[in-house]
């Protein structure tokens, strides 16, 4: 059945979409090629409200809009709504969101789409949560809405709030760039042969969320115990915990064992991961890594924390290794170091990763997250 859907991004920032990877298009491409239209409504600012035609079926309205305590607020959302079968919102404690699907003339076409979960880091988001349970949803409730969650983690999360209709269905990864470009190839022509140094990855921003002095730590002692070793780091951060976390490996940036950059584009992004043998990812908190589904699309060796993402992708000991830091006691340097010493020694254990990724990397597509949503 054909049907007009509009998804509307809740949160109250500007989006240059010629220079960030916007996951509402990847999934509006996605009801596209399922044949519906899909409309996506933006944040604009106190502006008028444009429309900027993206492609074929595909519409972006800014809308005119005020930004509240990390709150997009459209004062004519309703009205526009009422043009559409399908109305796609995001986030539970959203103002928005909430507007719309305890509307009583609107709700039965609203879906819920969420990914935030309840993490003692996140503490603004919790106290934001406080609020909007003691206020919004006593005041007025549809806990039958349908919702969607981008992770195990928030579907047990919004569960806890009293919704019943919950589904988990993921993220999609919009590989076109790669799969545009023919010089790229999925696995590396130069792992496992001589002169290749087994390289440890991480990708992401240099933050304490990302638990990126920890991260520091476990590459010093894996470049001190091994010679045959390197290490790749790509991603920026505030200046003063940057300096902190590279100061840890300062000695190993020097002598070339450790290759830092700051920001590489996403063609190149796709070497950094040819050239990997493994991954490492103790983040604290992820709403959904999506590094951790460009290392699945690149078949690269995971070994991660418990986070919203990895709880969606890996299978631990089948095709990553996941280790319960989060919820078993924290993070400890020993586990993660025997966790890497594991992945480097036993070649065999990486070929059976590898194999189980170049299966699974074909689910990561929009196409999978839509048809879930659709489906349902």
């Amino acid at each position: 059945m054909y049907m007009k859907i509009v998804i509307i991004r809740t949160h109250p920032s500007i989006i240059d979409i010629n220079s960030y990877n916007v996951q509402e298009i990847g999934l509006a491409r996605a009801y596209v090629s399922l044949g519906h239209t899909a409309d996506i409504v933006m944040y604009g600012g106190w502006t008028k409200t444009r429309k900027e035609k993206v492609e074929d079926g595909i519409n972006i309205i800014f809308m005119r809009s005020i930004g509240i305590l990390k709150n997009g607020i459209f004062p004519g959302i309703k009205r526009l709504a009422t043009k559409y079968d399908l109305i796609q919102t995001h986030e539970y404690d959203q103002i928005t969101s909430w507007l719309l699907y305890t509307d009583r003339k609107l709700k039965s076409k609203v879906i819920l789409y969420h990914g935030p979960y309840y993490s003692s880091f996140n503490k603004g988001y919790n106290l934001r949560c406080k609020i909007a349970d003691k206020i919004m949803l006593k005041i007025r409730n549809n806990p039958y809405v349908r919702c969607y969650t981008k992770s195990e983690a928030a579907k047990e999360f919004l569960e806890s709030k009293g919704y019943v209709n919950v589904t988990a269905v993921g993220v999609g990864l919009d590989t076109s760039i790669w799969e545009r470009d023919k010089d790229i190839e999925i696995h590396s022509t130069s792992k496992g042969q001589v002169g290749h140094l087994f390289t440890y990855t991480y990708v992401g921003k240099i933050e304490p969320r990302r638990n990126s002095l920890f991260l520091m730590k476990l590459m010093d002692r894996l470049l001190s115990a091994h010679n045959d070793i390197r290490c790749m780091v790509v991603g920026d951060g505030d200046s003063d915990y940057l300096n902190q976390c590279m100061s840890v490996v300062r000695k190993h940036i020097d002598s070339g064992r450790l290759i830092y950059r700051n920001k590489v584009n996403q063609t190149e992004i796709a070497s950094v991961y040819e050239e990997s043998d493994c991954m490492l990812f103790p983040s604290i908190y992820e709403i959904f890594g999506m590094v951790l589904m460009e290392a699945m699309y690149f078949t690269v060796p995971v070994i991660t924390s418990d986070n919203g993402g990895a709880d969606m992708l890996y299978r631990n000991g089948e095709n990553g290794l996941v280790i319960d830091s989060n919820r078993n006691g924290g993070f400890k340097l020993e586990e993660w170091m025997d966790a890497a010493e594991r992945i480097y020694s036993d070649s065999n254990l990486r070929d059976s990763i590898r194999m189980k990724l170049s299966y699974d990397r074909y689910k990561l597509g929009w196409e999978v997250v839509a048809k879930g949503i659709i489906g349902v």
